[in-house]
């Protein structure tokens, strides 16, 4: 005899075909709380969403799997448990939406006891391979805990709609909707979407109106502005200093660091780069079917 969950599950899968608005639901907000789960991404099979856990993380919610874990399990204990999230600090992380599987193995580890469970439609998997987490048009970035700072590369689908509102120019509210702002911004298009960083800003009195890239947004202020959550602007190109940079020229892109130090120019047998060197001793070493001229400190 099938037991009370599975045959809540079964309805909830037959209500899921009875209405297709559930099957394309929506990522709201970036933080997750204690009961956060995956039920309404289930069936977007390949999807990949970030997510915020917040420090003080209750982590009693019961789980089920290790590593692929059950549609049903709380984001953020699961992610204890994979060994990608440690509360005390809040901090991103990153799941893929995975296919069903019959069972599911219970395990406990970094103090939270998943459990047994099986079989089930959906699953879902942390991966820390770097891949943006696929956001909304409808996303903003409220009740972000006040400390993360840290840097967000989020992926705006194409085909966007200005639906939700922003407020600001160049640094807007954290009620504004992430993709729309972005396109003010000049990160993205409306049509193509693409890749944004986020960046965390100090929090302000006053956000100012402008019209940009087909987009109007509204001025805000308000006196009680501590108490609201932390706005953000994005990271629209290479800044100064040494770090990773792209240097674009006609017809050629490379990526590379740059630091102030002696240029240089190392010939080999056909081939010709530019580079940087210190002053230090010139050297000339050679090797069988092979000559270059590089330097060495002296001994």
């Amino acid at each position: 005899m099938p037991s009370i969950r599975q045959l809540f599950q079964w309805c909830a899968s037959f209500l899921l075909l009875l209405v297709p608005s559930l099957a394309l639901a929506q990522q709201h907000v970036l933080v997750a709380d204690e009961g956060t789960s995956a039920v309404g991404y289930r069936s977007q099979l390949g999807r990949v969403l970030t997510f915020i856990c917040p420090s003080n993380l209750n982590t009693s919610r019961e789980i089920w799997g290790t590593d692929i874990y059950m549609y049903e399990s709380p984001i953020c204990t699961a992610a204890v448990h994979a060994g990608v999230f440690t509360p005390g600090a809040s901090g991103q992380v990153t799941i893929v939406i995975g296919p069903g599987t019959k069972s599911f193995e219970a395990k406990e580890r970094n103090g939270v006891k998943s459990s047994s469970y099986g079989p089930a439609d959906s699953t879902y998997s942390f991966t820390k391979n770097g891949e943006p987490g696929q956001i909304d048009w409808y996303t903003i970035l409220d009740r972000v805990p006040d400390d993360f700072h840290a840097p967000l590369t989020l992926l705006c689908p194409p085909k966007g709609n200005t639906d939700m509102s922003v407020w600001g120019t160049d640094v807007y509210t954290s009620s504004s909707a992430i993709c729309v702002a972005a396109v003010h911004a000049g990160a993205i298009t409306l049509d193509a979407g693409g890749r944004v960083t986020v960046i965390f800003m100090p929090k302000q009195q006053t956000f100012d109106s402008s019209t940009r890239n087909g987009i109007t947004t509204y001025v805000w202020k308000n006196w009680d502005f501590m108490s609201y959550g932390q706005p953000f602007k994005f990271a629209l190109g290479s800044s100064s200093g040494s770090g990773p940079r792209t240097i674009v020229l006609k017809g050629f892109t490379a990526s590379g660091t740059a630091i102030p130090v002696v240029p240089r120019r190392i010939q080999l047998g056909g081939f010709t780069a530019a580079g940087t060197a210190t002053p230090i001793v010139p050297r000339t070493i050679k090797v069988p079917g092979w000559t270059g001229t590089g330097s060495l400190p002296p001994p």
